[in-house]
């Protein structure tokens, strides 16, 4: 039995940097200066789309990449519901997370809502949410989407993506 300890221990201590990374990652994107006044970061959300031959499917992506590994760390995929205000998310984190505690999401500083991790497979950990008609419209007008979940260790870890795009990246994934 000790020797099936071993393994597990390796692999969350990477695990537990990509967390890491992640606040290092976006923290550091919040605090660097612009280059000229005029210039506009270009949009952090884009549309994917994937289909069948019959029926195109897309939604809003946006990923966070470790710098040096270009290890995937953070994934949200929305997509816009029937009736084009609501919509359905899929958020994809890294192991090493206390899957326990449910997920909280929030736009700046709004109410949260807490999902539950659904799975976790060797490529991460799966949230799936619908997202109502009021979070949408948040996420369109807001500055960032916060997400927060607890590591191996229970502390809490925010992560927070910029909704910058979010609004036309929604309305072209319709």
């Amino acid at each position: 039995m000790a020797v099936s300890r071993y393994p597990l221990r390796r692999r969350a201590l990477p695990a537990a940097a990509a967390v890491a990374s992640i606040v290092l990652i976006t923290s550091a994107s919040r605090s660097a200066p612009a280059q000229t006044p005029e210039a506009t970061p270009p949009a952090a959300w884009r549309v994917e789309c994937s289909g069948d031959g019959k029926v195109l499917e897309c939604r809003a992506v946006q990923q966070v990449f470790h710098r040096e590994t270009r290890q995937l760390l953070l994934s949200v995929a929305v997509r816009p519901g029937a009736d084009g205000k609501s919509g359905a998310m899929l958020v994809t984190l890294p192991l090493g997370l206390n899957v326990s505690e449910p997920v909280q999401v929030k736009v700046d500083n709004g109410a949260s809502e807490k999902q539950a991790i659904q799975t976790c497979t060797n490529a991460g950990c799966f949230v799936a949410m619908t997202l109502s008609d009021k979070l949408v419209a948040a996420m369109r007008t807001g500055t960032d989407l916060k997400i927060t979940v607890q590591d191996a260790n229970k502390k809490p870890v925010e992560m927070s993506l910029p909704l910058l795009g979010f609004a036309l990246a929604f309305d072209k994934a319709k």
